[in-house]
């Protein structure tokens, strides 16, 4: 339940403190006075989204607090102690701080938390029901969820099982998925290696091999400048009278025949007799290359043609042979280490096809309990529908079996709420032909059944009675006031009716406080509850005549009240 409530800073409210107490609390006063505003603060409080939009012009950050008792058999207990958060005499107070540079800071018992944490503890502290609300029941895929909320705790307990099973069969489905994928491109994978690995093992390359073949082309290319070099040389160096050696050979001759008479002879002779033998030597490896030298064209094309095969390789698997060669190895491991096993496939389908056969089992089970649960909920809302003056109303739930590969997870069923209004007609869908206003009543109709079994400690309705009028208002006003025999109620309305319905009221109004608009809030006392009831009936002008009748619709409350009671 929630205790007190503390805003700084939001929106219009500039600083603000409601003391609430269990039972029914109105909130009323004029459109735009900020009675909606307090509800988003306490969203807020239970992990709503943030926004800087919310600060108040001219702060820097808001901050809204928040006081809590729970009930000592809440779940909410089991939360907090996962995530280490202290907890003393059933209460709780929650923090939250939002600045204008986008920080958000939330704590719970002075302990920082995410908000994700703040909404796993919000949705069993405060509901909100208001025409956003109203979406859920708006939304199909939605009404399964709705219907099992009804169901007992056999059919909670089957429909996890059944939840299990289904998380694993998902798994399976999205690993069959995965290996038929790959399969075909290992399949592809394997082609390609074989390619790779046949295109360079065919070319039996050998590392150092293009430079060589480079020196060897080069070579042939060039065969005629290099003989008539090598000829020219070996003539230049050998040939008689002209040839540099036999001259060499007479310079040491005469040298030899003078070195004892001195030392400087003795090394101009060993200077020259050295590269006599260096010469001669030179002159012998020249006439061995003379000899050897041959040109053979096929040679040349052969080694062209080798070179251009070398070049493609080195292009698709590397700069160098060394990298091709190293590639092709590389390319035989991985050929060499992968496994495919063909039954693999065939044991996961196997696997699915019996996950699928008992969750069809499991599935018609949890349907044959919702058809059940539906006949009781049906029963249970028709007979809502007529305290709220909806006798020819009747509701009624629709069942659609899936087809049995697109089975979801909460089953076989697909479920409709439908409705039909008038005698005479069929049913339709509830999100068709409901009005504003019937939506209203609808949804307090669920709200009044469920209310007993709900987790939350306080509910809130922001003008959840928009649409309707009269005997129907009344009749609003008689359900939330059994809502809040279970549950604390926070109610937002506009309706005299359901404001007189409630144990306290608190008035909001609108003032400026030095050129700044301001929320105030007012607990009313009997003689002010008369007065702003008097203006919810009379629009703008009170009258004696409208006090009476705002006098008379709390002393007929109070009666409603004590009846219900």
């Amino acid at each position: 339940m929630l205790k007190k409530l503390i805003i700084n800073n939001f929106a219009i409210i500039n600083k603000l403190q409601i003391d609430f107490h269990d039972g029914m609390t109105a909130l009323t006063g004029e459109t735009g006075a900020g009675k909606s505003i307090i509800i988003d603060a306490l969203g807020l409080l239970v992990g709503s989204r943030s926004s800087i939009d919310f600060i108040r012009t001219g702060q820097e950050q808001l901050n809204v607090q928040g006081l809590f008792e729970v009930k000592s058999s809440s779940p909410l207990f089991a939360i907090l102690d996962e995530y280490g958060i202290a907890h003393e005499d059933n209460q709780l107070i929650i923090k939250r701080e939002i600045n204008r540079k986008g920080r958000n800071v939330c704590r719970i018992n002075n302990e920082l938390v995410k908000t994700n944490v703040l909404r796993q503890v919000g949705q069993f502290l405060v509901e909100i029901h208001g025409q956003n609300q109203q979406q859920e029941l708006l939304d199909e895929d939605n009404h399964i969820n709705i219907l099992d909320r009804f169901a007992d705790d056999g059919f909670q307990k089957d429909l996890v099982k059944y939840q299990q099973l289904f998380a694993e069969y998902q798994e399976k489905r999205s690993r069959l998925r995965t290996i038929q994928k790959n399969s075909q491109n290992l399949a592809q994978r394997i082609d390609m290696l074989k390619f790779q690995i046949e295109e360079i093992d065919s070319a039996k390359v050998i590392a150092g091999e293009d430079d060589q073949l480079e020196d060897e082309k080069n070579q042939l290319s060039n065969f005629e400048k290099i003989s008539s070099a090598l000829q020219e040389s070996y003539r230049g160096l050998s040939e008689n009278n002209v040839g540099v050696v036999d001259a060499l050979g007479n310079v040491r001759d005469q040298l030899e025949d003078i070195m004892d008479y001195d030392k400087s002879y003795k090394e101009l002779y060993d200077s020259v007799n050295g590269a006599y033998y260096q010469l001669q030597d030179n002159a012998a490896t020249i006439a061995d290359q003379l000899e050897n030298l041959d040109f053979d064209e096929n040679r040349l094309d052969n080694i062209q043609k080798r070179l251009i095969t070398l070049d493609s390789l080195k292009k698709k698997y590397g700069p160098s042979l060394d990298e091709v060669i190293e590639f092709g190895k590389n390319a035989h491991q991985e050929l060499s280490e992968i496994d495919i096993d063909d039954n693999t496939e065939a044991k996961l389908e196997q696997e699915i096809a019996t996950f699928q056969h008992n969750l069809i089992e499991l599935g018609k089970t949890l349907s044959k309990q919702r058809h059940k649960t539906a006949t009781t909920l049906e029963k249970s809302i028709n007979h809502q529908l007529k305290d709220l003056y909806m006798p020819n109303a009747k509701f009624g739930v629709s069942f659609n079996s899936l087809e049995d590969e697109n089975l979801s997870d909460n089953g076989i069923d697909q479920i409709r709420f439908d409705l039909k209004t008038n005698v005479g007609e069929d049913f339709k869908p509830l999100v068709k032909v409901a009005s504003g206003g019937e939506l209203s009543r609808v949804i307090l109709a669920f709200e009044a059944i469920i209310a007993e079994k709900m987790n939350v400690e306080t509910i809130v309705f922001d003008e959840i009675d928009t649409g309707v009028s009269g005997r129907v208002a009344q009749a609003i006003g008689d359900k939330i006031y059994k809502v809040s025999q279970f549950l604390q109620v926070l109610c937002i309305t506009h309706l005299p009716q359901v404001a007189a319905m409630s144990d306290l009221q608190f008035e909001i109004k609108k003032e400026t406080v030095k050129d700044k608009t301001e929320t105030k809030v007012s607990l009313l006392n009997d003689l002010q509850r008369i007065d702003a009831i008097s203006l919810m009936l009379a629009g703008t002008k009170v009258t004696d005549l409208t006090r009476q009748h705002a006098q008379e619709l709390l002393e007929l409350a109070e009666g409603e009240q004590k009846r219900l009671d």
